[in-house]
């Protein structure tokens, strides 16, 4: 039996193992721990929903940033960016679905698609004042800001996904750890943990009891303390 192919890929992952270890052992260390940790925050998100929406799409997300950082520690950086869009979109997209039941039904039988321009329309999308009056109109104002903000996150983690020349550069060739790329990532991470932080809240919070509410408390001291509206949810 030929064992060349079972050994290129044995070689790979002996390379995976040192870019791991060189991640790990990187400034970023506490960075990488601490964001990846936002998985389990997101789990307590899908506990909190349970019967309350349809969290397909919510645990898709989580799927899709926990196999973010598989690739990204391990030197798969193109991956690591095309898992991070996945997560933003994935996000986005069950916080509109769950806000229309009958669109979320067309979408599930393949008779109606959701478009990035339109979840995040500064009209109609996700952080519209309209969408977000609906649910938490204290902080309606902030959707402008934070549409410029998504939109810059998409487009820049697309340029490493769609090879642009500037990306390419930069991107190595082989596997190896890059702690400029890394940290170029991490960056998206933290953003999209705030918009994701923001928008379940916006959505989801004031339908909660004060039990769960507690649950979720530290999340949103930690996210969202320099948005002031969101104190009204603690206040007893």
């Amino acid at each position: 039996m030929d064992n060349s192919c079972k050994e290129h890929f044995s070689d790979l992952n002996e390379r995976f193992r040192s870019v791991i270890d060189e991640s790990f052992s990187s400034e970023f260390e506490r960075n990488l721990s601490d964001l990846f940790h936002f998985s389990e925050d997101l789990h307590t998100w899908v506990t909190l929903l349970d019967g309350k929406a349809d969290t397909t799409i919510l645990l898709s997300a989580i799927q899709e940033y926990e196999l973010g950082f598989q690739a990204v520690v391990s030197g798969q950086y193109r991956y690591a960016f095309i898992a991070h869009r996945y997560f933003l979109e994935q996000i986005c997209r069950f916080i509109f679905l769950s806000s229309n039941e009958l669109y979320l039904r067309h979408w599930k039988i393949g008779l109606k698609d959701i478009s990035w321009g339109a979840l995040v329309d500064s009209d109609n999308g996700i952080f519209s004042k309209e969408f977000i009056r609906a649910f938490y109109p204290e902080v309606e104002s902030e959707g402008l800001h934070l549409i410029a903000i998504v939109k810059k996150l998409y487009r820049e983690s697309s340029e490493f996904i769609h090879g642009n020349f500037s990306k390419i550069e930069v991107l190595p060739n082989t596997i190896e750890f890059n702690k400029d790329i890394l940290k170029t990532w991490l960056d998206f991470i933290e953003t999209s943990k705030f918009v994701a932080v923001f928008l379940l809240f916006v959505r989801f919070s004031k339908d909660l009891d004060s039990g769960s509410i507690h649950n979720i408390e530290e999340m949103a001291r930690e996210e969202l303390s320099g948005i002031e509206e969101f104190n009204l949810l603690f206040q007893s």
